[in-house]
């Protein structure tokens, strides 16, 4: 089971300059919110999958991808069951299993709206360094304190989850019990757990402060790089193919080739 951060590879997505694809993530979350056709989703659901598959064949042992899968899948039937408004499609004995015209509408649009922003998280996360997206936000101006902030914290979750999972481990060999129910759980968790990793992370927090002050971190107002990436003619072509692409999906959503 991967855990859901860069992946590293040499596909036309890993080799996109990362503010392209961030511009596009950002975009495309908003241009997701105005189409209202669901089978123009329902495309794009289809496209971002099959691209997904094709780059990360892998995809399936992400974690919390067929938790997304499913939860995708569980708005669907719920808008089929409980919304009855519109033309019957399908009739039985019971209400609860009769079909309607918006039922069905309705949850390809809320089911593939959640899917196609959730595909392009992914997108976008399994294939940007964080560093050469910190380092392309400097360049364009952002200042390198925040830009150094961002990539601290991406590098310190995962280390923060395996310091938590050695201190659960820890705790279970010591006879600490975690199989309560109720409130009385959750106070436990806090007491027990949360407590030594809460420790955990502020050492790990003053020992980079040290070593922050040894480097002499913030003396200067700019900074080098150790890498740098510029925009290439791959990123002109996804331009264009995500504009021609979204546009008519717009002029189709609103009618405009009626």
């Amino acid at each position: 089971m991967y855990k859901l951060t860069y992946q590293p590879g040499s596909s036309f997505l890993h080799r996109l300059y990362p503010l392209t694809k961030f511009f596009w993530l950002i975009l495309v979350s908003i241009l997701i919110f105005i189409i209202n056709n669901p089978y123009i989703l329902l495309v794009t659901v289809g496209l971002s999958m099959s691209l997904l598959f094709l780059i990360f064949p892998d995809i399936w042992s992400v974690r919390g991808f067929r938790f997304v899968l499913s939860t995708s899948l569980l708005l669907f039937i719920l808008y089929l069951l409980f919304e009855k408004s519109g033309r019957v499609l399908l009739s039985a004995d019971y209400p609860l299993i009769t079909i309607t015209s918006t039922g069905l509408q309705t949850g390809l649009l809320v089911s593939s709206r959640y899917l196609s922003i959730i595909l392009f998280s992914y997108f976008f996360i399994l294939s940007t360094d964080p560093n050469h997206l910190a380092y392309a936000l400097m360049a364009l101006g952002f200042p390198y304190r925040f830009g150094f902030m961002l990539v601290t914290a991406l590098r310190l979750a995962p280390i923060l989850e395996q310091e938590g999972l050695t201190i659960y481990r820890a705790q279970l060999v010591r006879g600490v019990e975690y199989d309560h129910k109720g409130l009385k759980r959750i106070f436990l968790l806090i007491q027990q757990f949360l407590t030594p990793l809460i420790f955990v992370a502020l050492k790990r927090a003053d020992n980079l402060v040290y070593s922050m002050e040894g480097r002499g971190f913030g003396q200067y107002r700019t900074r080098s790089f150790r890498s740098q990436s510029k925009p290439t003619y791959l990123d002109t072509l996804v331009y264009i193919g995500c504009l021609l692409y979204f546009s008519a999906a717009l002029l189709l959503n609103f009618g405009g080739f009626c």
